[in-house]
């Protein structure tokens, strides 16, 4: 028992004097899905999304899986979390994706939503991405 005492007497000291780091996994938004819809004549593979998180006041962009959505299809990816954004609202979604058999990337127009507030398993959208995207 007098061990115990000492351990919990030791930790309280260091956690008080910054003697021990706890580790903080961020708050990070667990599991997103984007919901799009390809109205281009090709399909399309989505490779990273930028959002504007308002609490931070700025654009981020994360690299999603991969996902090929097929002329006129609708998709959802497969679900990546997102830094910094459990609880925020996102707003100004961009996607980057590449075009059937292209090399480049380029983004899309700005996308809106009307649920912004970002929260484990959602999934945002739909969003349509048009030919002149």
């Amino acid at each position: 028992m007098n061990h115990s005492k000492h351990l919990c007497a030791s930790l309280l000291i260091a956690l008080l004097t910054g003697g021990v780091t706890v580790a903080h996994a961020g708050d990070l938004c667990r599991n997103v899905r984007f919901q799009i819809t390809n109205q281009k004549n090709h399909a399309i593979t989505i490779t990273q999304v930028k959002y504007f998180n308002q609490t931070n006041n700025r654009l981020q962009t994360e690299a999603i899986r991969n996902i090929q959505c097929a002329a006129g299809a609708t998709c959802v990816t497969k679900g990546d979390n997102l830094r910094d954004s459990e609880g925020q609202d996102l707003t100004r979604f961009i996607f980057i994706l590449k075009n059937e058999g292209g090399e480049n990337r380029h983004e899309t127009g700005v996308k809106g939503t009307g649920n912004p507030r970002c929260t484990a398993d959602k999934t945002y959208g739909p969003f349509v991405i048009t030919a002149n995207d």
